[in-house]
């Protein structure tokens, strides 16, 4: 079996790709392993390179769960999975999944700032366009796009914006919405730059391993967060101000709160919460073991540096 070791250049650009067989990646302790959502060429793909730079074996799959899968049954290393964008919110499937999946911690962060570009094989005029390719999240975050300067084209969701890329080429009068890696991958036509609503949209990834691999963190500075997520015990009046209380009787600084159905019964939720600090500090302990008495459910998915590009 074959996998990706991929090159890029400094602004992270595609650049090459070569082959490696599975049993030199095995007998390579020097790399790591590193699934992502593939095929190559897809956002996370950068977020995987910008995180590990050079020092790792790209390994695209077919589906976050997939990634998820490959984590846990330790196939590889490290997993990256998109966790938000700052458009769109939350990618659900990642937050069910970190609910449901055993031995799976966060290590990681990473940001990546999304510049869509229209892509296609074909070259044609913005209104010539009769089918439209990308992934759900890509499609929404240019929806000011499509509607102002396309002719109402047929939308196609795809489980990647890469994918979407592969579809188009045996689709007449198709474009995809991808980023700029994928024009040197694929070989194709950019018919329109910059698509994306927000100037500022960026998406945020976690770098995630499984937990009987990945031990303690050296090392407690306050440029940390922790993720975690608790369920009320009870769905009364209150109860989440009660919760959140635990942070704020410790001064420490939420970052993100989100909630998810259950999936047991209609008004119960699971809150997903991202905070500064290091799960094993003094402060965070005392508030984490007050909220995990009020929590029918409760999980530590991990404490992680906060992202910082390089220089």
């Amino acid at each position: 079996m074959k996998f990706f070791s991929y090159s890029y250049n400094s602004e992270n650009i595609f650049v090459n790709f070569e082959f490696k067989e599975l049993d030199d990646l095995k007998e390579d302790q020097s790399f790591k392993k590193c699934g992502y959502l593939g095929p190559k060429g897809t956002y996370t793909e950068i977020a995987a390179m910008k995180y590990f730079g050079e020092n790792v074996f790209l390994i695209p799959l077919q589906s976050i769960s997939d990634v998820f899968e490959m984590v846990q049954s330790k196939e590889v290393d490290f997993g990256v999975v998109p966790i938000e964008n700052s458009v769109e919110g939350s990618v659900n499937i990642t937050m069910d999944l970190l609910f449901e999946k055993t031995d799976i911690q966060v290590v990681g962060e990473c940001i990546v700032p999304i510049k869509h570009f229209l892509l296609s094989y074909e070259n044609l005029d913005l209104t010539e366009i009769k089918k439209l390719f990308s992934h759900q999240q890509a499609i929404g975050q240019c929806s000011k796009f499509i509607k102002n300067r396309l002719n109402n084209p047929e939308i196609i969701f795809t489980a990647s914006t890469a994918n979407a890329c592969e579809i188009i080429k045996d689709v007449q009068k198709s474009a995809a919405i991808g980023s700029e890696n994928i024009v040197n991958i694929y070989n194709l036509k950019v018919l329109a730059k910059d698509i994306q609503d927000s100037k500022s949209n960026s998406t945020r990834f976690f770098v995630i391993a499984n937990s009987e691999r990945f031990t303690k963190i050296e090392g407690t500075e306050k440029n940390y967060k922790t993720s975690i997520i608790c369920s009320p015990k009870h769905n009364k009046p209150g109860v989440l101000y009660n919760m959140l209380k635990t942070f704020k009787e410790k001064n420490i600084n939420l970052t993100r709160i989100e909630s998810r159905p259950t999936k047991k019964q209609l008004g119960e939720y699971s809150f997903y919460i991202d905070f500064e600090g290091y799960k094993e500090d003094k402060d965070i302990i005392t508030a984490l073991v007050k909220l995990e008495k009020m929590s029918s459910f409760f999980k530590i998915l991990g404490s992680y540096p906060k992202w910082k590009e390089r220089e």
